[in-house]
C-alpha cells in the first residue's frame, strides 16, 4: 500500500474509533471539515506535512521515516555477521 493512503487510512480509522465526525476533528486539528476529507481520501494536492502532523499528533502519532530499497553497507555487513 501507498505510504500516503496508509496514512489516509490511519486517520479515518482513529477517527472513527474515537466516534468524531470530520467537523469535530477539524476543530481538534484547527483545520477544515474538507481538509479532512481529501486526506481521509488520499488526495494531498493542497495539504501539507505540518497538517498531516498535526492531525496525527492527535492521535499519539506521528511521521517517520524508513528507508527502503537496496540495504545500506552498514545493514549489509550486520546481516553477513548476525
Amino acid at each position: 500500500m501507498n505510504s500516503l493512503l496508509k496514512i489516509s487510512e490511519i486517520i479515518l480509522v482513529e477517527r472513527k474509533k474515537n466516534k468524531w465526525t470530520q467537523q469535530q476533528l477539524a476543530d481538534y486539528a484547527g483545520l477544515n471539515r474538507s481538509t479532512i476529507g481529501k486526506v481521509e481520501r488520499g488526495d494531498y494536492d493542497e495539504v501539507g506535512l505540518r497538517k498531516i502532523e498535526r492531525l496525527l499528533n492527535l492521535f499519539n502519532k506521528s511521521l517517520a521515516v524508513t528507508d527502503v530499497g537496496l540495504p545500506t553497507l552498514d545493514q549489509l555487513k550486520e546481516q553477513n555477521n548476525g
